[in-house]
């Protein structure tokens, strides 16, 4: 079963390969400064640079070094999963109950990303907001959010129809000798 191994792995892989996630459209409320508790808006972009079309794809967003975030939509709160021995079948995977809107976290899941086409598709979430921590800090700038892959899946149909070009290398042909009339 040495393709079916190497398709795993090779799935496995396939994000740290092929996906790159980008915070952008980030603004400020006062100019390019980022002061103690403000406030600052920005998207998330996930870009696929590999052969597979990604679906489900959500995103963990992490307020890091004491800043604190909020969805500006439907807040979506992590996916707490509990042992399988300690609950019943239903319980895993359940959602934790969703944050008031407005209330500031430490962490959100992002709403799920329409399909990202295979060959540098892209995808932008919705809207976030940060909150600066409440502390300023001395010296070079510091990460305030990080966004990683919370879910995605992938299916074939780029592969298996992108890739059905014609092939020059694959002919049928038709000899015979002809004569004169």
């Amino acid at each position: 079963m040495a393709f079916f191994d190497d398709m795993t792995t090779a799935l496995q892989d396939y994000p740290a390969s092929n996906v790159v996630i980008e915070i952008i459209d980030v603004v400020l409320s006062s100019g390019n400064v980022l002061n103690t508790t403000e406030q600052a808006t920005f998207k998330v972009k996930v870009s696929n640079n590999g052969p597979l079309n990604l679906t489900g794809v959500t995103l963990r967003i992490k307020g890091v070094n004491g800043a604190k975030l909020k969805s500006n939509g439907i807040a979506v709160p992590p996916v707490v999963v509990l042992p399988a021995v300690r609950a019943p079948a239903p319980s895993i995977g359940a959602r934790a109950p969703a944050p008031p809107l407005g209330l500031f976290v430490d962490e959100l899941v992002s709403k799920v990303l329409p399909t990202i086409g295979g060959h540098v598709g892209s995808q932008t979430t919705e809207t976030f907001t940060m909150k600066a921590p409440p502390d300023a800090t001395v010296g070079p700038a510091e990460n305030l959010v990080k966004a990683s892959l919370e879910a995605w899946d992938a299916e074939l149909a780029h592969i298996l129809v992108g890739h059905s070009d014609p092939q020059g290398a694959v002919n049928g042909f038709y000899s015979a000798v002809v004569v004169p009339a």
